[in-house]
């Protein structure tokens, strides 16, 4: 019997985490091509998949925030990204930031759309070589927030990005 309450001791120990944490984590939902210079509209779930609710910024100075970014690869920057109107690697799209976020509970998603203003349109920076890149979210880049998992906070899509249309007009006559 001995044995028994040992072994439900031992189950019981390894099932139960180490502390109760929130865990942030974003899925985006974009268009797979783009143009530099223009706007494209997102869709972002944030989620809090951890134990305990996740401060935002609507009830704590440091609570997360997120950033919208165009990278070469899935992995972000490693604080919060920085905006420019030209192209550089993690770039933040203009008005890529969301600072104003609402406290999620344990289990809780928030949806930002284009049925919500805070987060649907964002302007792609210029002088982007055409090609492959990721648009990608990053919840609480700067690690405001102590979570459950660190590793989680990026969700990336593939965008191909194209050159702006030039209509060259060089080459028709002109007019009298």
């Amino acid at each position: 019997m001995r044995s028994l309450w040992v072994a439900l001791l031992a189950v019981c120990a390894f099932a139960t985490p180490a502390f109760a944490a929130c865990d942030l984590t974003p899925t985006i939902g974009a268009p797979t091509t783009g143009i530099g210079g223009q706007n494209v509209v997102v869709t972002l779930d944030l989620a809090n998949i951890g134990d305990t609710p996740c401060p935002g910024t609507d009830t704590n100075a440091n609570g997360y925030m997120v950033d919208l970014f165009v990278s070469t690869d899935r992995t972000g920057p490693s604080t919060w990204a920085v905006y420019a109107p030209t192209w550089h690697e993690d770039v933040l799209l203009l008005g890529g930031r969301i600072s104003r976020t609402t406290t999620l509970a344990a289990h809780a998603t928030i949806r930002y759309s284009a049925a919500n203003p805070a987060a649907a349109s964002f302007k792609l920076p210029t002088g982007v070589t055409p090609g492959a890149y990721f648009l990608c979210a990053g919840m609480d880049m700067g690690n405001r927030v102590t979570e459950a998992n660190e590793r989680n906070n990026v969700a990336c899509n593939p965008i191909t990005i194209q050159a702006p249309f030039h209509l060259d007009t060089s080459h028709l006559p002109s007019r009298p």
